[in-house]
């Protein structure tokens, strides 16, 4: 069963929260500085569900921090930040259990283990089962074209290959909002567009995804939305038409 039927067929038996505002993430004027630098300036955002957003900037604008934040890793200074209709300051729990995140570090996998042990490892974290963990597990991998490397240890990968790994644990317990943080780095064409096909795919049945990415160009055919950050001020956004992934597909 492919990851898309997978997730679907338990989203009908298991729904998601839902707070009713149509909105998966959802930011009003949200700062945050550091050392007395401003990071991010009076950021306002929204995603609604089912939808594709991608935030580009050179290093530095301020892109990370936006999904630490969205991810509860770090606190605001001011403003307010909704993902899956939680407030990301006084209600993280909730924010936490809505979401996947992969933030672009290769260091938080464990090296030495296989990439099938460190998505058991992960599914056991999260609280699901061994029979869920191994379906899902299989399922993300084979969309992500990742089952053999994943049957050797992560040392042994090549950074795209850490990459989608790192993908395929974020989606591992099925997230309401996903949150990738520079995810494409290191990927050859096949790693890209199973990684972007499969994202699109999910978009189209309710998941809600924020990518952050240094050039668009690579993500841009799934996007229902980019912003553009540049020192922590949003400067644009503007709205592309993501196609059909089922047209896409054929």
């Amino acid at each position: 069963m492919s990851a898309v039927r997978h997730l679907r067929a338990r989203a009908r038996t298991q729904p998601r929260p839902d707070s009713g505002d149509g909105n998966g993430i959802e930011v009003r004027g949200l700062s945050k500085a550091l050392r007395g630098r401003s990071i991010l300036t009076n950021v306002d955002l929204i995603v609604p569900r089912g939808t594709v957003a991608v935030v580009e900037g050179s290093n530095g604008a301020g892109k990370t921090t936006l999904v630490r934040m969205l991810a509860t890793v770090v606190s605001p200074d001011s403003g307010q930040a909704f993902v899956n209709g939680y407030d990301v300051c006084a209600q993280s729990l909730g924010v936490r259990q809505s979401i996947g995140v992969s933030f672009a570090n290769e260091r938080s996998l464990y090296w030495r283990i296989t990439g099938f042990e460190n998505l058991e490892l992960f599914g056991r974290i999260a609280g699901l089962s061994k029979r869920t963990i191994a379906d899902r597990s299989v399922s993300l991998l084979e969309e992500l074209k990742l089952v053999e490397a994943a049957r050797g240890q992560v040392a042994r990968m090549s950074t795209g290959q850490r990459q989608r790994l790192m993908v395929a644990r974020a989606l591992l317990a099925d997230p309401a909002v996903l949150l990738l943080d520079e995810p494409f780095r290191g990927l050859d064409e096949e790693g890209l567009c199973a990684l972007t096909g499969l994202v699109s795919r999910l978009a189209s049945d309710g998941l809600t995804a924020l990518i952050v990415a240094p050039l668009i160009e690579s993500v841009l055919p799934i996007a229902d939305a980019t912003y553009r950050i540049d020192a922590g001020v949003v400067r644009t956004a503007r709205s592309p038409r993501r196609p059909d992934p089922s047209v896409a597909q054929s």
